[in-house]
């Protein structure tokens, strides 16, 4: 009896043994590269595992010595979170960063789809110029724009408002949403299109019933990358909002430490809690975020 014969006869009998697959030795390049990673990243989190510690140290201890010494004589409370919260300007600010984040976020991605679905998927003349021009304007950083921004909101009596801020935030993201939806919806098959066309469907059936749903990964990504950006943005709630009625929570902590930095174990709380709606959005929606990005760069 053969070797082939034995094992088909094991393997009619339920017996047939299986062996553990060995796996290759990491190459010395290879395993290089992750410690290099690896210390990358614990250099990177150390000014973020320095505020949350001292997050939850008594004013004294943490402007008395370093937050590594709580290796050494551990000393927690809560006393920080709770002056933050009673803070009347810090709830303030939390509600507005909501009031300023979803809104800019909803309008994102309708102004973005709804440009990316022309440019890509229609046939008026020159789309593909304007398609080139508009995702060229990603080269200008978007701090260029706040002086030019201010004056129209003043002009237009829009300044310390929310449809302004609304505004100034959805005109910055447009360049680079379009860029990533257009690259999506691109590769969308026209013989679909078509054929909604034939059976009578309007161009906003189209971009609502067909085109949106088939993009649902590149829009997820544009409304996670945009979230966070608006949610931690400091530099233009500054200048496009003087107001501090309207600011937001980014703005609010700024100004928090109080002239002498008697506040700042409470400005680092305030920051903890700052840090955590953008952490859980990106934790829960981070494979779709990878997704939505490599979906319009890869080519089947």
């Amino acid at each position: 009896m053969n070797q082939r014969t034995l094992q088909n006869s094991n393997m009619t009998a339920g017996t047939a043994q299986v062996y553990p697959v060995k796996r290759p030795a990491l190459k010395p390049s290879v395993l290089i590269i992750r410690i290099v990673v690896l210390f990358v990243v614990l250099v990177w989190l150390i000014p973020l595992i320095g505020l949350v510690i001292n997050s939850f140290r008594p004013f004294t201890d943490a402007t008395g010595s370093g937050w590594w010494t709580v290796f050494i004589n551990p000393k927690f409370d809560l006393s920080n979170y709770k002056a933050m919260l009673g803070m009347q300007n810090l709830s303030t600010g939390l509600i507005n960063s909501v009031l300023i984040t979803f809104p800019t976020t909803l309008g994102v991605v309708l102004v973005c789809a709804s440009a990316a679905y022309v440019f890509t998927l229609t046939d008026f003349p020159g789309r593909l110029m304007l398609f080139a021009f508009v995702t060229g304007l990603i080269i200008i950083p978007p701090e260029i724009t706040l002086y030019p921004t201010l004056v129209i909101l003043k002009m237009t009596h829009l300044v310390n408002t929310y449809p302004g801020v609304w505004m100034s935030y959805i005109a910055s993201t447009v360049p680079f949403g379009v860029f990533l939806l257009g690259s999506f919806m691109i590769q969308i098959p026209r013989e679909l299109l078509n054929a909604a066309k034939i059976d009578g469907a309007k161009t906003r059936h189209m971009l609502f019933n067909i085109v949106l749903p088939l993009s649902g990964p590149a829009i997820a990504s544009l409304a996670i990358f945009d979230f966070l950006w608006v949610w931690n943005d400091l530099l233009r709630a500054l200048i496009i909002i003087p107001d501090s009625s309207i600011r937001p929570l980014t703005a609010v902590l700024a100004n928090s430490a109080g002239g002498y930095g008697e506040y700042i174990t409470v400005q680092a709380a305030g920051a903890v809690l700052l840090m955590l709606p953008p952490l859980i959005v990106f934790l829960t929606a981070q494979k779709a975020f990878v997704n939505g990005v490599m979906a319009g760069a890869i080519k089947s």
